[in-house]
Formats: structure tokens, C-alpha cells, sequence
């Protein structure tokens, strides 16, 4: 089957291929898995700074981005694979961007958990994996922090990823319904927070070009006329 273009999302079947490879012995034990890997692109592509996948790619197959690889079968395998990773990260950015009221986290539910008798919560892996991803930019995302409103926007998000380990969080999600609430939040808190640095970024894009182009043009006459 040949490639598909970059800009073309991912299908239900290539998110089981992607899915299928993530639990595969040819990636380390500490590699992400898709949901966490969703979290992940999700807060790489919504952060105020652009982060080079030769940058964040590590930290997918081993946390903290130590060195390691998967054991790929052949160079095919890893392009395919690659393909299919960065596939993921333009069309979690697309959604975002153009139609922000069809994102959807991808989160294992509570009973596929319990069946495998491993994992998390639900979506606390993908919160991990998002706060992962901000942690790339963590200097440049405290402005977000600073903002009375937006700085509720992740709330949910970081106690669903620290709620077990930090008593800051613990109460939000001590029963199921609390947690219910925070899984509920994740969709538009995401979309805020993508949307509140992109039009930071857009606003910084326009200062600049402002200042490329110089001062106004009376300004420049009245330079001329001084020297």
C-alpha cells in the first residue's frame, strides 16, 4: 500500500498499526503508548514555541528522551512508522486549528484497562504525555500559568496526570465522578490552550513584520528632512 500524503489523518487502521507497533518488543519497555503519545504531539503542536521532532522524538520511545530506538525489522519499517507519527502531528494540528469542535483526546476507556490489567486510569496517560510534551517549553509556557483565566484551562489536565503522586490534586480525582468531570474538560481545555498560543504566536508574527517594514513613511520623510 503506498504512503499516504502528509496531510491526510490517520485511519482507524494505521492508529491500530501505530498502536500495535508502540506495544511491540521492538521499542523500549518505557515507550509511550498511543494515548500518552496523543497527549504528547497534542501539547507539542498547542505550545508557544515550535519543538523539532528531532527534539520530542526521543522522549517517545524512552522517558525522559534517554538513548534509545526501536529495533526496527528494516529501514522501511522506520519511515513507515515515522510516516505515521508525523501523519498524527498534522492532523491533531489541523484539528485544533479548523475544526476545533471535533478533537477528541484519544483515551483507552476504563474497562480496556481493566482487561489488560495494566495502564492507568482513564486519561491519565494522555495527561502525562501532555504535560510531557509542555515540560519540552516549560519556561515559555508560564505565561499561560500567569493568565487568571487561562492558567484553569490546565488544571484538568495536570491533575489527571499528577493527581496520584501529588496531594495538590489528589482530592479532584478521589472518587469516580470528579475524575469523570476533569476526562469531560480535556477536549476544550485542549482547544483553549492551543488557541490562546496561536494567536499570542500570530500577534508576535504581526510585531515583527511591523517591524521589519519600519517606521511609517511621515517618519522617514521626517529623517530626511533632519539630515
Amino acid at each position: 500500500m503506498a504512503d499516504r500524503a502528509l496531510d491526510e489523518p490517520l485511519t482507524d487502521a494505521e492508529l491500530d498499526e501505530l498502536e500495535a507497533f508502540l506495544a511491540s518488543d521492538a521499542v523500549p519497555q518505557d515507550c509511550m503508548d498511543l494515548e500518552m503519545l496523543d497527549g504528547y504531539l497534542c501539547a507539542i503542536v498547542s505550545g508557544p514555541e515550535v519543538v523539532q521532532p528531532s527534539e520530542w522524538l526521543p522522549g517517545v520511545w524512552s522517558e525522559g528522551g534517554r538513548a534509545a530506538t526501536p529495533a526496527y525489522t528494516s529501514s522501511d519499517q522506520a519511515q513507515r512508522v515515522m510516516g505515521l507519527i508525523l501523519r498524527h502531528v498534522v492532523g491533531l494540528q489541523r484539528t485544533l486549528e479548523e475544526s476545533p469542535t471535533r478533537f477528541k483526546p484519544l483515551l483507552y476507556l476504563t474497562d480496556e484497562r481493566a482487561r489488560s490489567d495494566k495502564g492507568p486510569e482513564e486519561a491519565t496517560a494522555w495527561s502525562e504525555g501532555y504535560m510531557a510534551g509542555v515540560k519540552h517549553r516549560e519556561e515559555a509556557w508560564q505565561p499561560l500559568y500567569d493568565a487568571r483565566d487561562a492558567r484553569d484551562w490546565i488544571f484538568p489536565i495536570e491533575a489527571l496526570a499528577y493527581g496520584d503522586q501529588d496531594p495538590e490534586f489528589a482530592e479532584w480525582i478521589d472518587d469516580k465522578e470528579k475524575r469523570g468531570a476533569l476526562v469531560d474538560e480535556l477536549p476544550l481545555a485542549a482547544v483553549l490552550i492551543y488557541r490562546y498560543w496561536h494567536d499570542r504566536r500570530r500577534a508576535g508574527a504581526a510585531r515583527e513584520r511591523g517591524q521589519r517594514r519600519g517606521p511609517p513613511d511621515g517618519g522617514r520623510k521626517t529623517r530626511e528632512r533632519l539630515h
